[in-house]
């Protein structure tokens, strides 16, 4: 495998499966006869974010030094300048379409079977600040937050997403702006809303942190025919009443030396955990009663030699829509641990090795339309790791090696994979 060239046969992966080349050049370019055509522009992105080229700058360096020559060819290249220019004349509906009917193809190839826990197909949803600035340059659009003196401001970039959770990989289902003036909530609402639009039963249940024990979002959640699972942190009524019920009472669950994920395992981290579990809680404006688990969670790591060389204790509380006889207690507990673990966070990745939290621009279209390229990008990248290399052993490599193998390939290329005029499959 590590002879393969990975740039060559993702491309040829991309385009054979999911007609990449294609769908990009229907892309809608706005500008008036360009130099620099936008299927370039709009490769040298995705190709770039694989190879771990994380700016634009770099980008402009990285063609400056030849390394997109044998990828290109007949063409013009773009400079720093050009790629932000052409993506503030890319259409965004159509560069939504891309990222939609990617994943409808990768469901209906049944790509993302496996990615379930104890069979639930699950999507978390959260959101994020990307990156903040000082600079006025964000405009009106940005979250602006003015510090205790009074005097310096700070503008924010923020945006939600939802992806999904599970073991393997996680597909981006969506990517969005937080526009300034909306709360995450609002913009949580709408994300759902339009994930059932463009996803019709793309899931079973959408699992979220603490923000989201909100009865309009729950209810927008059950309206659109999607449970819910939530993580009660606050203290408030709903967390009360159910300590209230479980005080003196024996836990209805006691599970030893578990972890959330699929495999067994007798070292590492695992934990023991007591569940109580009560149902029938009529809270807030929430269209129907809530079942409340409260766990106590004994984590500890253990050596190879079964002794154990850390441990700590905590409580917490999790709400859910569905009923004992929908969901197992340990598989909600499962499906709210993994929501929560950092490295199943899909911001967490792309901020560590992708730098997501990069200022590309300042400029709102630019953000959003580097939103969906992300997508695409992080998307097809895992795709062709976890479909196409069904051979690759993730004990032994990690994810982040393709980085350095897709920008090896990227310049050890025999021929050129694009040029106008022709789709290479």
């Amino acid at each position: 495998m590590n002879n393969k060239n990975h740039t060559l046969n993702c491309y040829h992966y991309c385009n054979r499966i999911y007609d990449l080349i294609q769908k990009i050049e229907q892309i809608e370019d706005q500008r008036v006869h360009p130099s620099v055509k936008l299927p370039t522009v709009i490769l040298t992105n995705l190709f770039s974010l694989m190879s771990g080229l994380h700016s634009f700058k770099a980008m402009e360096d990285a063609i400056k030094d030849g390394d997109f020559d044998k990828f290109f060819k007949n063409t013009n290249l773009p400079s720093a300048d050009t790629i932000s220019y052409a993506l503030k004349h890319t259409n965004l509906d159509d560069l939504r379409k891309i990222a939609v009917e990617m994943n409808q193809k990768a469901r209906y190839n049944k790509s993302l079977n496996a990615n379930t826990i104890d069979g639930l197909k699950v999507v978390a949803i959260d959101g994020s600040n990307v990156f903040s600035m000082e600079s006025e340059r964000l405009g009106q659009r940005a979250h602006k937050y003015e510090h205790n003196d009074g005097k310096s401001v700070k503008y924010h970039e923020k945006m939600i997403a939802a992806s999904y959770v599970g073991e393997g990989f996680a597909p981006i289902l969506k990517m969005e702006r937080i526009d300034a003036g909306e709360g995450e909530l609002t913009a949580a609402k709408k994300l759902v809303r339009s994930l059932n639009r463009d996803h019709h039963q793309y899931c079973d249940v959408i699992v979220v942190d603490s923000l989201y024990i909100n009865a309009p979002f729950i209810n927008t959640c059950l309206r659109n025919n999607k449970d819910v699972v939530v993580r009660v942190k606050q203290e408030n009524n709903l967390r009360e009443d159910a300590e209230g019920l479980t005080k003196n009472k024996d836990p209805d669950h006691i599970y030893r030396n578990i972890h959330p994920g699929d495999e067994e395992r007798t070292t590492g981290t695992l934990y023991d955990l007591k569940i109580w579990d009560e149902e029938n809680f009529h809270w807030s404006d929430v269209d129907k009663p809530l079942r409340v688990l409260k766990v106590e969670e004994r984590k500890k790591v253990v050596n190879k030699d079964g002794e154990i060389v850390k441990e700590e204790t905590t409580t917490h509380y999790f709400a859910t829509t569905m009923e004992k006889i929908q969901l197992k207690a340990l598989t909600a507990w499962k499906i709210a641990h993994r929501r929560w673990d950092e490295e199943n966070s899909v911001f967490h990745w792309l901020k560590t090795y992708w730098n997501f939290d990069h200022v590309f621009s300042s400029d709102p279209h630019v953000i959003q339309v580097m939103y969906y390229i992300y997508l695409i990008a992080y998307n097809l990248f895992h795709l062709y790791i976890y479909r196409n290399l069904r051979s690759f052993d993730f004990k032994k490599g990690t994810k982040k090696t393709f980085l350095r193998r897709f920008y090896k390939g990227l310049i050890l290329l025999n021929e050129p994979l694009y040029y106008p005029g022709a789709s290479s499959g």
